[in-house]
């Protein structure tokens, strides 16, 4: 007798879960035998991923039994949880687990675009008919004859973005499709996501698996440009290669619906690329890249080679057709003629010298289209519905009010009037958390709560990020409540923070006699250059912050993490505040707090349910359960000690006390100008925290003034108040340059046409660190090699810059500054380290001398492309 299991639907005896956030997500594990019935066990060892079954004893028959599973705990590897089926103390069938932060996911197909493009006007129907069989109308994709047109004979401008005007985008279920064109279907095939030690593929293990994806019934591709002459403005203009999706919608089956945010019609655009709507989440394009890669991932083959096996197998059905006009015979040729400009010159000698009068060259199809792509990105975060029916993904997503959309066409081709596509959606709310003054946590999840702990603990940990903060105790003779706990305890401040990056650690503490605080990275004493330093893929920098020197952390995950001094003069010691912008991360005491819940989970996943009624349990929970869960033991800690001290040294676990006085501080454990502090009543630090105007930072500012009586804790809040309103971020991305600049034929026959060495489009975008602020305005400045390039470039509407390097063989590291400006100016801020190596091609002439910038030589030069 054997037992069987699946998960989720899966049987291959490779699964996932999804780890916990707001909530759990159970998936279905059926188990069976083959014949007979048997009394099992079911287990999980090893348990690495803390899984929890709603059964564990049960009789199994033929007919498949159902236990819910859920996990509790991230994964550190793939597999490294078993679920086991025991006949007493004998393992007889087991399963393989990976619990996944963050599921993404990924779809792939074919994709139909029917529409007029690049020298032709938008809204035109350039066709082939039984009288028409001149060249094409300007442009280089065509309907033939008997094929419906690409937009209707009239409405087709659209002077508001809500006009359907046809040119629609299908995915599956094509309008028409050619003879030898593969199917149109698009469909979910993989979830990915990650365990501590990195990213993992599953393309089964959750019903939305196999689903099919779907646009909207009128989303098109809304560049409308060129214009005909007669023709009303439209509302939006865009230029080739950087056009919205327009009417955006997305289904995953029946599972997932949702469209993009697009505010209210105010006017028309008066330039070309310009947004009329605020807010306008639409998916949107960052240029032309190369596809290469793309290309060779599904085994394409190059332009001429593609369609050299088309033109063979329509040269196959023409001469099959019988003699004498008909639209299939017209129809034939007209095809032909168009693949003859796109196969090599020996090929199309040899076809017309075999048909001698046939076939007439026609235009190309674009090379650019079959060689490039265009990488779209948006959000669908307007009317989302979410039916998981079962889909332990979908009930994850469904958590969140935005989600991240990702679209990637290439290899298209007019002889079809479709192309290729990669795709993604995943979890679009980044997190974002506080902690400050004596110490106010907002969590991830923007929950406010107070943690007077002593000692130092993990604030925050995931995606590749670690933050530990050392809380050092101060007297007080006026605490106030915190309003989510409703405790009335003693307080502390945070005296030094330590990070992970990458593979190295920082940290920022006091010296030994407390005048001044220290950067330590690896361990070691280390004064960051002005233009900051470089680790790995990351860029830790300095920043001014009301007259002190803050820290900044901008991992490649596009997570920022700034850390603000302020020197309290009253106790003559040195206190921090720590903000996490756009992360994933959300373990720690800024943590994700659970549904129905009222603090993060511990270290080990456990869910701590709702707030206790009595005032004792919750003190119990928070100081003791909470507090010890977190605390960072001296194998795991990234701070630096003095000879014969650890972590040990800054930890007081009784600390604080259920109730005041708090003038019980240890002698090893005070701060150097230790006094009682007389507090301040709180109309009064009112008044002080009126220029606080951010409603958290106000309420945190207040508490701390009337707890201490020191009005400079007000100046601290003004400080991370202005960082919140008007700091920044840079993301930085580069893919492989296009051909040619944009979607227009190359002079030079396809076969001929290739990027020059070196050549890197690469994309900046600068946004606010918090969400829901103006888009920035201003200029960045492309760095290569530490040598900024001689003209800074404007951001468009969208905060973005673009721009194509020709790099000199080697490694570069690239990254974008931006420098403010403009109606919207924020704070400078530098993107992560972009890395890219260029090998020497032996086939291309050495580059032209090109324009130095200052008198150091440059590792690039940018064209003129955006």
């Amino acid at each position: 007798m054997a037992v069987l299991m699946s998960l989720a639907g899966n049987t291959a005896g490779d699964g996932f879960l999804i780890a916990p956030l707001g909530s759990t997500y159970p998936a279905e594990l059926l188990l069976w035998t083959d014949a007979g019935s048997l009394a099992v066990t079911v287990q999980a060892s090893p348990n690495a991923a803390g899984l929890v079954f709603s059964q564990t004893s049960l009789t199994l028959t033929t007919t498949p039994s159902s236990v819910m599973v859920h996990s509790t705990l991230q994964s550190g590897a793939r597999g490294d949880t078993t679920i086991q089926v025991l006949d007493g103390a004998a393992v007889v069938a087991s399963f393989a687990v990976t619990s996944l932060n963050s599921p993404v996911v990924h779809f792939r197909g074919r994709f139909e675009a029917r529409f007029a493009t690049d020298n032709a006007a938008y809204n035109r129907n350039p066709m082939y008919t039984a009288t028409n069989d001149a060249a094409v109308p300007p442009g280089w994709t065509w309907a033939l004859e008997g094929e419906p047109g690409f937009v209707p004979p009239v409405g087709n401008v659209p002077e508001n973005l809500e006009t359907p005007v046809g040119r629609v985008v299908r995915l599956n279920n094509p309008e028409v499709l050619r003879s030898h064109a593969q199917p149109v279907t698009t469909a979910v095939d993989a979830v990915v996501g990650t365990t501590t030690a990195g990213p993992e593929r599953f393309t089964r293990g959750d019903p939305l698996i196999g689903d099919p994806v779907d646009l909207g019934p009128d989303t098109y591709l809304a560049g409308n440009n060129p214009q005909h002459p007669a023709d009303p403005q439209p509302e939006e203009i865009w230029a080739a290669t950087i056009e919205p999706m327009a009417l955006f919608e997305l289904h995953l089956g029946s599972r997932l619906s949702g469209r993009s945010s697009l505010g209210p019609f105010t006017a028309k655009a008066t330039t070309i690329n310009q947004h009329t709507r605020t807010p306008d989440d639409r998916p949107i394009a960052n240029g032309l890249v190369g596809a290469s890669l793309d290309l060779a991932a599904i085994g394409l083959p190059d332009l001429p080679t593609w369609s050299a096996t088309r033109i063979d197998q329509l040269l196959a059905d023409y001469t099959a057709l019988p003699a004498g006009d008909s639209v299939d015979r017209r129809n034939l040729k007209r095809r032909i003629g168009h693949l003859l400009a796109a196969v090599t010159p020996a090929k199309r000698t040899a076809v017309q010298a075999a048909h001698p009068g046939e076939f007439s060259v026609r235009a190309v199809t674009l090379p650019g289209g079959w060689s490039g792509k265009e990488v779209y990105d948006g959000k669908v975060n307007a009317d989302l519905t979410f039916t998981p029916d079962g889909s332990a993904v979908v009930e994850y997503l469904s958590g969140h009010t935005s989600l991240n959309f990702q679209w990637t066409p290439f290899a298209f081709h007019s002889d079809e009037l479709l192309g290729h596509h990669w795709g993604l959606l995943g979890a679009g709310s980044l997190l974002h958390g506080a902690y400050t003054g004596d110490p106010h946590t907002t969590t991830v999840d923007g929950t406010r709560y107070d943690f007077q702990s002593v000692g130092e603990f993990t604030l925050l940990r995931g995606d590749g990020l670690e933050v530990q903060v050392r809380q050092t105790p101060v007297n007080a003779a006026n605490p106030v409540t915190d309003g989510h706990s409703g405790l009335t305890v003693c307080v502390s401040i945070i005296t030094a923070v330590a990070l992970r990056v990458g593979r190295h650690t920082v940290s920022y503490q006091p010296t030994r006699e407390g005048k001044r605080l220290q950067l330590f990275v690896d361990g070691k004493p280390r004064d960051l250059p002005p233009h900051g330093l470089d680790l790995e893929r990351h860029r830790l920098s300095v920043f001014d912050a009301a007259g002190e020197e803050g820290l900044r952390v901008d991992y490649a995950t596009g997570a920022v993490v700034t850390v603000t001094p302020a020197f309290w003069g009253s106790y003559s010691v040195w206190y921090l505040n720590v903000a996490v912008s756009g992360t994933a991360a959300h373990e720690g005491v800024m943590g994700y707090i659970p549904d129905k819940s009222w603090l993060p989970r511990l270290r080990d996943g456990t869910d701590l349910g709702p707030l206790p009624s009595d005032l004792h349990g919750r003190y119990k929970i928070l100081y003791r359960i909470f507090a010890d869960s977190w605390r960072v033991e001296d194998h795991s800690s990234m701070f630096v000690y003095e000879q014969d001290t650890s972590t040990d040294t800054f930890t007081d676990r009784d600390w604080p006390g259920e109730r005041p006085p708090c003038d019980a501080i240890k002698p090893e454990l005070a701060p150097p100008g230790l006094h009682l502090l007389e507090g301040m009543d709180l109309e009064k630090a009112e008044m002080v925290c009126r220029v606080v105007t951010e409603p958290d930072l106000h309420a945190n500012c207040v508490f701390d003034v009337a707890t201490t009586g020191d009005e400079e804790f007000a100046r601290g809040y003004v400080a991370a108040q202005e960082l919140r309103l008007y700091g920044t971020k840079v993301d930085i991305a580069g893919f492989e340059a296009p051909v040619f600049g944009d979607r227009m034929p190359p002079d030079g026959p396809p076969e001929k046409v290739r990027p020059p060495a070196g050549a890197l489009a690469v994309t900046a975008r600068v946004s606010a660190l918090v969400p829901g602020r103006p888009v920035p305005t201003g200029s960045v400045t492309f760095v290569v090699d530490d040598v900024p390039l001689r003209r800074p470039l404007e951001l468009d509407g969208g905060g973005r810059v673009r721009t194509t390097l020709r790099l000199k063989p080697g490694r570069h590291v690239i990254r974008a500054f931006y420098s403010g400006g403009g109606k919207y100016e924020y704070h400078s801020s530098t993107s992560p380290n972009l890395r890219h190596s260029v090998k020497e091609r032996t086939d291309e002439r050495p580059p032209e001398k090109e324009e130095r910038p200052g008198k150091e030589r440059p590792a690039a030069a940018p064209t003129d492309e955006r």
